[in-house]
C-alpha cells in the first residue's frame, strides 16, 4: 500500500501543480490502533510555485481528495479506504506557530509515505510546544468522544473508548512528562501506567486487543471503571499545566522562505 500510497502523491503533484514536502499517516494506523479494516488517513504539507502566492486570487490552502480500495478517485470520505487531506505550507507553519496538535502529530508521526519531515518545523514543534494548548486539546479529544458516543449509552464501543482515553493519555502524559506524547498510544499508555489506576490500565490494554481482533464498532455495555475515570478527569483541571510558552516564530519565516524561494524540501 505505501507504494500506491507514493504514486497518488506523484499524480496529486501533477494535478494539482504543488510539490508536496511531506505526506504521513495520522490515524489508527499512527497510533497503532488499526484494525483490518482501517483505512489510511494520509495528512500532507504542500508548497505551491512562487508565483502562485503574488496574486489577488489566491489559490485554496487545504487539498482533500479520496480513493477506493482500487485507488480510485471518489468524491467523498464516505467509501474510501485511501483519505489525503493537505495544508500549504503557508497554513502549516501558521498553525504550527500557535502549537496547533494537528501540525504537531503530523510532525511526529513516524510513518512517512513520502517525502520527509521538515526538520526546522519539528524541532520546533517538539521543543516550544504549548503545553496549555496541547493538554486542552487532548481534554477536548476526550470529552467530546464521552460525551457523544459513550455517556448516552447507546453508541458506545471499544473503539470510541480508546479514542476517549488517547485523549485522556495524552492530556496526563503533558502534565507528568511536559514533552509531546508518543504518536503511538501503546508507548504513552506504558508512560502514563504509574499515574493511571491499575484496573483502568488493564481494561484499555484489554479493549486494544480486542480491537485488533476486529471487534473495534460492536455496540458495548457501558463500563463504569473506565466510565468512572474518565468523569473524574473531565471534571478536575487542578492539574492543567499553568505556564505559558513565550516563543519567537523567526525561524519558522525563514524556513517558510527557504522552502520557497530556494525549493528546499
Amino acid at each position: 500500500m505505501n507504494e500506491k500510497i507514493e504514486e497518488l502523491c506523484r499524480q496529486l503533484e501533477k494535478e494539482k501543480k504543488i510539490r508536496i514536502l511531506f505526506a504521513v499517516e495520522n490515524g489508527s494506523r499512527a497510533w497503532r490502533m488499526s484494525s483490518n479494516d482501517s483505512d489510511y488517513d494520509v495528512r500532507f504539507v504542500y508548497a505551491r510555485p512562487v508565483e502562485d502566492y503574488v496574486t489577488i486570487n489566491k489559490q485554496a490552502d487545504v487539498i482533500e481528495a479520496y480513493f477506493n480500495e482500487k485507488c480510485e478517485r471518489i468524491d467523498s470520505a464516505s467509501g474510501a479506504l485511501i483519505d489525503f487531506v493537505g495544508f500549504d505550507v503557508f497554513k502549516f507553519a501558521k498553525m504550527l506557530s500557535s502549537s496547533n496538535p494537528t501540525t504537531i502529530e503530523w510532525l511526529v508521526s513516524d510513518i512517512v509515505y513520502y517525502g520527509k519531515q521538515n526538520k526546522v518545523f519539528r524541532e520546533f514543534a517538539v521543543k516550544n510546544f504549548n503545553h496549555i494548548s496541547l493538554y486542552h486539546h487532548y481534554k477536548s479529544m476526550c470529552r467530546q468522544n464521552y460525551l457523544k458516543y459513550l455517556k448516552s449509552g447507546n453508541e458506545a464501543t471499544y473503539k470510541k473508548y480508546l479514542y476517549a482515553y488517547r485523549g485522556l493519555v495524552n492530556a496526563k502524559w503533558v502534565v507528568h512528562k511536559k514533552t509531546v506524547p508518543p504518536i503511538i498510544f501503546t508507548e504513552a499508555l506504558e508512560g502514563m501506567k504509574k499515574v493511571l489506576p491499575s484496573p483502568v490500565y488493564k481494561k484499555i490494554n484489554e479493549i486494544i486487543t480486542l480491537k485488533s481482533a476486529g471487534r473495534e464498532k460492536e455496540i458495548v455495555q457501558n463500563i463504569v471503571t473506565l466510565d468512572s475515570y474518565l468523569e473524574d478527569f473531565l471534571k478536575d483541571d487542578s492539574d492543567a499545566p499553568k505556564e505559558k510558552s513565550h516563543v519567537t516564530i523567526h525561524e519558522l519565516d525563514k524556513e517558510l522562505k527557504n522552502i520557497i524561494l530556494k525549493k528546499k524540501n
